[in-house]
């Protein structure tokens, strides 16, 4: 039945807001750890889950494709999202948003209930039209493994179909929005559950550390949307770069025309009658000045282009980043809550999570620290860029004069069309002072008023709270 059928998604399990749920597996996917809703949801005991291959929960109707990217990325050593259907071992689906990244020695995957409906909606309508290829592929005499690589290459068509270009950049987009989602709608945790003890510091932290990243979390969609703008508006400063760049072209052609100009014929002696050539020497050098000037605004804005094609590749894994903090967060709250109604002995999952933690937060402070560096060069970069523009609109008036008056001296010979031409050419670009630099500076100035602050101390104060409570643990 395939995975999008309105009676069989009826029928799923229900995966609630609170269900946050994690296991870990070695290198080779066998489950090392799971935590107590991880066994729930798939009727499974402790001793059924352990040292089985993860994909003991898989749904028939998964395509291959979909776990051939997934390993994809995971080998790369990046994270990746993914909606999965699973099958539990009394035979009830129940699908979940996967998030999994490479630990020490393995892997570990939280799961939370899909909260962007639309997403999932339209990522299992692709699982069920790969899964058909691939069953048609497979009944053909296709081996295993090329009916998963021809079935990936039909599923990354699909992503980039909706705009994916990759499935990191479906991981970047997804993850955020599902945390959006989550934090919508996950209840707290029972304010009765004791928070005395090495257990009650841990759980008290987890949730302090919540409470500091979570207001950042909710910018994640400010982040996104100035990724957005960034790529709309890095269209204009090509035609930006172009028109400087010719005027600095047109600058350096002029002064090699006015320098021959003033070299006298080879076979005229440079008399007293001819003090023109040294204005048209004076002329040339300073149109160099000019052309140095406008040299000088490329070299910075050409830069600007690749800047903000950076910038915009890291806002976004800084919103992956602060995505995956809050869910590494909020599970080890949810799983310290879990081990203290249990009452049973979870320190080395425990642990293993407080060092996911600890690793999401190092990432989330790296990033932000990169987000804060080319918000603050590139506009840097644009004030330059501008500064070297001013400086030839500032002393273009009197230069045209001087060429002009240079042309109606006669002195320019059989140069004079081309330097008429090179002058109306130079005055045309900067006519409206580049006015193609309008857009640039607009992006720019609202760089420079976005703030990118995460307020790290406390959190690292909590950190080793948490780090200190579950050393011991049993």
């Amino acid at each position: 039945m395939p995975l999008q059928s309105a009676e069989d998604r009826a029928a799923s399990r229900p995966v609630l807001p609170e269900d946050v749920f994690f296991s870990t597996t070695d290198a080779k996917g066998v489950i090392t750890h799971a935590n107590d809703t991880f066994l729930r949801l798939a009727a499974m005991t402790e001793g059924d889950a352990i040292g089985r291959p993860h994909n003991v929960i898989r749904h028939p109707e998964m395509p291959g494709a979909a776990f051939h990217l997934v390993w994809d990325e995971l080998e790369a050593g990046r994270p990746v999202c993914a909606y999965i259907a699973n099958r539990a071992r009394d035979g009830a689906r129940y699908d979940v948003l996967a998030t999994i990244a490479p630990i020490a020695d393995g892997y570990l995957s939280i799961r939370l209930r899909p909260g962007v409906e639309e997403l999932q909606g339209w990522v299992l309508e692709a699982y069920d039209e790969v899964a058909a290829a691939e069953d048609r592929h497979r009944s053909m005499g296709g081996t295993r493994s090329a009916v998963a690589e021809r079935g990936a290459d039909r599923l990354a068509a699909a992503l980039a179909e909706h705009g994916y270009a990759t499935v990191a950049d479906f991981t970047r987009a997804v993850l955020p929005r599902e945390i959006e989602a989550l934090l919508r709608d996950l209840p707290p945790i029972d304010p009765d559950t004791t928070r005395r003890g090495a257990l009650g510091v841990v759980l008290q932290a987890a949730e302090e550390i919540g409470r500091v990243v979570e207001p950042f979390a909710g910018r994640l969609r400010d982040f996104e949307q100035l990724a957005e703008q960034i790529s709309a508006e890095r269209a204009a400063v090509t035609p930006a770069i172009a028109q400087v760049a010719g005027v600095r072209r047109d600058l350096h052609a002029l002064a090699g025309l006015l320098r021959d100009a003033a070299q006298p014929a080879a076979d005229q002696p440079a008399a007293a009658d001819r003090p023109a050539t040294d204005a048209a020497g004076e002329l040339a050098e300073l149109t160099d000045r000019l052309a140095g000037f406008a040299g000088e605004a490329v070299d910075r804005l050409e830069t600007v282009p690749v800047r903000l094609t950076e910038l915009q590749r890291h806002l976004r894994d800084l919103a992956l980043r602060i995505s995956m903090l809050v869910l590494m967060d909020t599970m080890v709250s949810r799983f310290t809550a879990e081990v203290i109604s249990s009452g049973e002995a979870r320190g080395t999952e425990l642990r293993l999570l407080a060092g996911a933690l600890e690793h999401g937060l190092a990432q989330v402070e790296e990033e932000t620290a990169i987000v804060t560096h080319l918000l603050r060069q590139i506009p840097e970069l644009v004030e330059a860029g501008v500064r070297g523009t001013d400086r030839v609109t500032l002393r273009l008036d009197g230069w045209a004069a001087r060429v002009t008056a240079a042309v109606s001296s006669g002195e320019l010979g059989n140069r004079r069309g081309d330097v008429v031409a090179l002058r109306d050419a130079v005055l045309a670009a900067t006519r409206d002072r580049f006015l193609a630099l309008t857009p640039i500076v607009g992006l720019s100035a609202r760089l420079r008023q976005t703030p990118v602050r995460f307020e790290l101390d406390e959190a690292l104060v909590q950190l080793a709270l948490v780090r200190g409570g579950v050393a011991d643990l049993a």
